[in-house]
């Protein structure tokens, strides 16, 4: 069964089966792939090298750039039975998480057992903002898996990129020459505005270079079309939830005024009847005092201190009766 490499066998690969590696680009069972110094952009077709005057590059929304790996990988069967006898190597290159969660598409690939030579691969822009690479960056995770004695293959790789060192443009053969239009099926729709885009694309220089532009404009349309309707729906989530909390506030003012009215008129009622009790407590006492001639000379005799103790009891019962009940 194939073994995945540990960051133990790993480290026996460097300068060997990884040439230019570095150490602290060993993971727990991967090694990190970097940034090298030659590529292109693919929209453009303009080649560049980095590590000199260049130090890093930019991707624009919508460009896709072909870039090297800094380091040179040699599955060859003399240089892995030095490490594995009888066992070869396979491995897998994935890009980081990074890459992913700026925008960035990347395909996963592979290497087969007998490789020699470059890594080369491509990274698209899909996001709506400009990215940024530097020479020597952390790009691709490289997962080697040992195939052991059953597992190794017959035929071993001998493509078209074997050996090959430095940016190496696809080897793809294509379609052949001579073809007609009506040969071809296209996505695009008859009479459409991408057919108008293609034919003025084929017409050659200089409507080409606008209709290439024109293409990469329409993809930031989408993207920022996209975007915006995204934006549109977040406001219309805020503006929902800003009419449910006055709609609740509405609610709580009602509810406020209905208790304040509530306890006015609880206070109203309690302070009527206060005054009321007292009225009477005062009339039966006038009455029973002006009835009784040992009453009035009791009152002239001790009146001051009989009103002041009358004061205060009227006092007394106006703050019980203005006490908030529990």
């Amino acid at each position: 069964m194939a073994t995945l490499l540990s960051d133990a066998d790993l480290k026996k690969l460097i300068g060997t089966v990884i040439i230019d590696g570095d150490a602290s680009c060993i993971r727990p069972n991967s090694y990190i792939l970097r940034l090298g110094e030659a590529g292109e952009f693919l929209n453009s077709g303009k080649e560049f090298e980095l590590g000199k005057k260049k130090k890093g590059i930019r991707v624009q929304p919508g460009h896709s750039v072909a870039v090297t790996a800094l380091e040179t990988v040699d599955f060859r069967r003399e240089t892995v039975h030095k490490l594995f006898p009888d066992c070869d190597l396979h491995a897998f290159i994935s890009p980081t998480t990074d890459l992913s969660r700026e925008g960035i598409g990347a395909a996963t690939t592979q290497i087969d057992a007998g490789y020699h030579g470059t890594l080369n691969w491509t990274i698209s822009n899909t996001s709506s903002q400009e990215r940024r690479f530097i020479f020597q960056e952390r790009l691709f995770r490289l997962t080697i898996f040992k195939l052991a004695e059953g597992e190794t293959p017959e035929q071993i790789y001998s493509g078209d990129y074997q050996g090959q060192l430095g940016y190496v443009r696809s080897q793809r053969k294509g379609a052949p020459t001579g073809m007609r239009d009506n040969e071809w099926e296209d996505s695009v729709i008859t009479g459409g505005p991408e057919e108008l885009l293609d034919n003025l694309i084929k017409s050659g220089y200089p409507w080409h270079v606008l209709g290439e532009r024109l293409k990469v404009i329409d993809q930031q349309l989408k993207t920022v079309t996209n975007e915006y309707a995204e934006i549109h729906d977040s406001i219309q989530e805020l503006t929902d939830g800003l009419k449910e909390i006055r709609s609740q506030q509405g609610s709580v003012k009602d509810v406020v005024k209905s208790v304040v009215q509530e306890e006015a008129t609880n206070f109203q009622n309690r302070w009527l009847i206060g005054s009321a009790s007292l009225l009477l407590v005062l009339i039966g006492l006038i009455i029973s005092v002006a009835s009784n001639p040992h009453a009035l000379q009791f009152l002239k005799e001790n009146g001051a201190w009989l009103g002041i103790g009358i004061l205060l009891i009227g006092i007394i019962l106006v703050a019980l009766i203005s006490r908030r009940p529990k």
